[in-house]
């Protein structure tokens, strides 16, 4: 794959040659430019763990992403709806949906932040709120033009997988560390494990919001992690990627897991139901996701 770095520049948002940082929104192009990776200093900027999670994703994780995209870090609520709107083409009605809760939500066009969230987390939260954001617009990317989209809780896992590998990679905190964290979360949560609905209850957006809701995050984002966790154990990271990439294709979405792993997916479903069972007992830990094999979110 050709090496790109990314260079984040801010860009004028109006007319004028340029506006306060206590405005509307910040506005920022990111470049493939540089070919290493940028330096985070002791107090990273938003600015700073955007460029820096970009690189490591399209690089260290060799995920793909549109020409051109921003990234957008407005002051609060109502300018990201706002913004949600003009920009990104949302509904009224979708863009109060996503931007009533959301500390960031990806678009075609690029990501969309509250400045004001942002500024109260600490700086290993908004890297992984970030590279949570920036891996659903690669995702989009690997199926542009396509028919269909993966099972909602595969494209939150990925997510999720993604934003505890860049945050590996930032030397911020282990991969190994990550997923412990997320399965002590599963094992501790206020609804016992057996009561978390299966893979194939979370595929479509609405169920995945409204268990989300019910349950809260273990049940949905932390689950989706660890079967993507266990996915690339056992084939790859690679195959994880080729999967998403076969939804550009003008195919029946059906038959793409099928034609990329070698295991049935109701199969695979129900044996990593048992597998969740079993987190409390002697299920080994992921040695850090096997890249060299050919929101809220969790942790």
């Amino acid at each position: 794959m050709k090496r790109f770095a990314l260079v984040l520049v801010a860009a004028g948002l109006t007319a004028c040659a340029g506006m306060s940082l206590s405005g509307p929104y910040r506005q920022y192009d990111i470049q493939f430019e540089a070919v290493t990776a940028p330096t985070l200093g002791a107090s990273p900027s938003d600015e700073e763990l955007i460029n820096t999670a970009a690189w490591l994703i399209s690089h260290k994780l060799e995920l793909p992403f549109p020409p051109t995209i921003k990234a957008y870090v407005y002051v609060n609520q109502g300018t990201m709806v706002d913004g949600l709107m003009a920009v990104a083409g949302e509904s009224r009605d979708e863009a109060w949906d996503k931007g009533r809760f959301a500390a960031g939500v990806a678009a075609r066009t690029g990501l969309f932040l509250r400045g004001d969230y942002l500024a109260r987390m600490h700086h290993t939260a908004r890297a992984g709120l970030i590279a949570h954001e920036l891996a659903h617009v690669s995702q989009m990317q690997l199926r542009e033009g396509g028919r269909g989209r993966a099972a909602q809780w595969i494209l939150e896992g990925h997510a999720d997988w993604v934003k505890m590998r860049v945050l590996d990679l930032m030397h911020y905190r282990p991969y190994a560390e990550s997923r412990d964290h997320v399965v002590r979360t599963v094992v501790t949560s206020s609804v016992p494990v057996a009561l978390f609905p299966s893979l194939q209850d979370l595929a479509g957006n609405p169920a995945w919001v409204a268990a989300t809701n019910k349950m809260g995050a273990p049940a949905t984002y932390c689950q989706a992690f660890l079967a993507i966790d266990w996915l690339v154990e056992r084939y790859g990271s690679a195959k994880v990627t080729e999967f998403l990439g076969r939804f550009s294709r003008n195919e029946n979405p059906r038959e793409h897991w099928g034609d990329v792993f070698p295991i049935p997916y109701r199969e695979f479903v129900d044996q990593f139901r048992g597998r969740l069972a079993n987190l409390g007992g002697s299920t080994p830990a992921a040695a850090g996701g096997n890249l060299s094999a050919s929101q809220p979110s969790c942790g």
